[in-house]
């Protein structure tokens, strides 16, 4: 169980001196997060907050992708409302069992995931650094998470994210070490008048992330509640049938190119072959023109064998007549 005072757990006396903290050092590029975290504990420690001390001292850095999100966060607001605005229509819809919105909303997902991922690349860009592959996929998997979880909207909103998110097609986001929480489950944000900001489970945050929400507010959650039940199954359902349909795609594509590669390596092995087979062909007239040498040899020296033979018996008879 982790400690009271843990980056992703903070007690509510520590929320107000961490929350300037936290807009600075989250802030901050990765390379300077560091001396921007020693910086400001050493800072809480002087003014006598040792609780805010040992909290800000155990901030992790984010990721590369975490902090792209971050960056976005602060950078551009519009961006990040029309996500936040198109995950509750989304999960709205999905509790109403709305397949013919959920399906005429897919367009937009799909066009605001790549916008988001293409605008934090963008700013890592801007601030010298790149945003590799790899990165842009976390990205694209904690928008995602976003657009299907409202406690994951709040964390990518929230400007303070440390790892990048994923949704498995069922089930929360698991949040675990990703964000600073207060003691009351809150999801400090960092982002002024960040959309969505604050938005936990049933739970509402103040400016120092206390818990704002009315008593009434109970009832109006639980019949909620009672009202998305039915639909959760059915949301789950179609969660599964688009992260099967994105698997099928990428195997899809997969046997695609590996089809391409298999008929490169054919074309190259018919090459080879012709190849082959015309240097065969070339092998094979040689052949027969080395058969007709050998022939037309094998003629000439029985020819020649003759030619001597009649020349000796015209030598004998010739020697014959002298002598006799």
């Amino acid at each position: 169980m982790p400690d009271s005072h843990s980056s992703d757990d903070l007690t509510e006396d520590a929320s107000a001196h961490l929350a300037a903290a936290l807009r600075s050092v989250y802030a901050a590029s990765p390379t300077d997060f560091m001396a921007v975290r020693k910086e400001l504990t050493a800072a809480a420690r002087a003014d006598g907050d040792t609780v805010g001390a040992k909290a800000i001292g155990a901030l992790r850095k984010p990721s590369m992708a975490a902090w792209a999100v971050n960056l976005l966060a602060r950078e551009d607001p519009d961006l990040v409302e029309e996500l936040v605005d198109l995950g509750v229509r989304m999960r709205g819809a999905q509790a109403r069992l709305d397949t013919a919105t959920l399906t005429s909303l897919r367009p937009e997902r799909d066009r605001v995931v790549t916008g988001f991922v293409a605008a934090a690349a963008a700013l890592v860009s801007d601030a010298g650094r790149t945003l590799s592959a790899a990165a842009q996929d976390d990205v694209r998997g904690t928008v995602i998470a976003a657009l299907a979880d409202e406690e994951a909207s709040a964390a990518v909103t929230s400007g303070q994210l440390t790892r990048a998110l994923s949704y498995s097609g069922f089930g929360e986001v698991d949040l675990s070490e990703a964000v600073v929480r207060t003691s009351s489950g809150s999801i400090l944000s960092v982002v002024r008048n960040a959309p969505g900001a604050g938005a936990t489970a049933g739970r509402g945050t103040g400016p120092d992330g206390e818990d704002t929400t009315a008593a009434g507010d109970t009832d109006a959650s639980g019949e909620a509640d009672d009202e998305t039940e039915d639909g959760a199954g059915a949301a789950e359902s179609l969660a599964r049938a688009e992260a099967e349909l994105e698997a099928a795609g990428a195997a899809h594509a997969a046997a695609e190119d590996a089809v391409a590669r298999a008929r490169e390596h054919a074309d190259d092995t018919r090459d080879r072959i012709a190849v082959v087979e015309r240097q065969l062909a070339k092998a094979r007239e040689a052949d027969e023109r080395a058969l007709e040498a050998v022939t037309d040899a094998v003629r000439a020296r029985k020819a020649a064998e003759a030619a001597r033979h009649t020349a000796q018996e015209a030598v004998d008879r010739l020697r014959a007549r002298i002598d006799g």
